[in-house]
């Protein structure tokens, strides 16, 4: 799908529908341009060629995914790419994409592209073609603002939800080792692995947008860009604590699993040396020898079983004495 909005002043904004309207308003240097597409086309192909001219490595890397996020200034504009969430909600956390979306940003136009459907830039376009939050009358800057703070928004109710999770988890530990537990907490270390290596250089290319390094980043937009950045870069703290909380949980996981088989090799133990001493008893008199004492007693039997309880009641209270049960 391609879509070219277009901001002129006294007159709003506009949806335009062809490559030639598009050149048409580029050059224009009163109107505000913004052209989102996704996939690729002849259409895509001829904007990012023919209308704006872009770098050919740029327009290599809009069509390869898996980009980690980057800027990078080529003068006249700049190539940002960051990563977005497809859905923030109903998916399960061990299983969590992102999806690349590249920007174009110039003085008076910004070019958009991912791989598909994206609620972070319908989120944007859909008031400012209803012009009832017109970000493109500020111009290309803070179109660029609205749509990377739309995307940070989407990453922030992961953390609560993860936090709730883990809460689960932890019960569930103190509860029993059930193993389905163990494989939970592994899947939700992965997924976040995978969230803070995108957050990481995420947190570093915005926090170069927020102190304005770039000369399309004008000082009057630096507190909303270095608004975005306290956002992500929250969230990224949170990702930090919630690994360590899920380290410590497969750590206690693992400690209570030992703690448990260790009361199981105690038990067997204590059950091995106290049958110990009466099948050496049993043994004595399993002998088969002619002349042995106590063979010939009448109730000799019973007391073997006696003496046998005695010496094992015997050692069970000696252990007891000593707090080994």
């Amino acid at each position: 799908m391609l879509h070219i909005l277009v901001h002129r002043p006294c007159l709003g904004v506009s949806e335009l529908h062809t490559v030639d309207e598009a050149r048409a308003a580029a050059q224009d240097p009163e109107a505000v341009l913004w052209v989102d597409f996704d996939g690729r086309s002849a259409e895509s192909d001829a904007i990012l060629g023919q209308v704006f001219g872009f770098h050919p490595l740029a327009i290599e890397d809009v069509y390869k995914e898996g980009h980690n996020p980057k800027v990078e200034d080529y003068g006249r504009y700049l190539y940002i790419v960051v990563q977005a969430l497809v859905r923030d909600q109903g998916w399960d956390l061990a299983d969590l994409h992102t999806i690349e979306v590249d920007l174009f940003v110039g003085k008076n136009f910004v070019v958009t592209h991912h791989a598909g459907p994206l609620p972070s830039i319908e989120a944007v376009r859909a008031p400012t073609l209803a012009a009832g939050k017109n970000h493109m009358a500020r111009g290309a800057t803070f179109l660029t603002h609205a749509i990377l703070d739309a995307i940070v928004d989407r990453f922030a109710p992961l953390a609560a939800r993860f936090e709730q999770e883990i809460d689960a988890l932890e019960v569930r530990v103190l509860k029993g080792t059930d193993e389905s537990v163990l494989a939970r907490i592994l899947e939700l270390i992965r997924s976040l692995h995978h969230l803070r290596r995108v957050a990481i250089r995420q947190r570093d290319l915005l926090e170069r947008l927020a102190r304005a390094e770039f000369d399309e980043i004008p000082t009057e937009a630096k507190p909303f860009f270095r608004d975005v950045h306290e956002h992500f870069k929250d969230f990224t703290e949170a990702l930090e604590i919630m690994r360590d909380d899920l380290k410590s949980l497969f750590n206690a996981f693992v400690s209570l699993a030992s703690q448990r088989m260790n009361e199981v090799m105690k038990v067997l133990t204590i059950i091995s040396t106290i049958m110990l001493p009466l099948s050496f008893i049993a043994g004595i008199y399993g002998m088969n020898f002619e002349n042995m004492p106590e063979l010939k007693w009448e109730n000799g039997y019973y007391y073997t079983l006696t003496f046998m309880a005695f010496v094992g009641l015997g050692m069970l209270a000696y252990f007891k004495r000593r707090r080994w049960l």
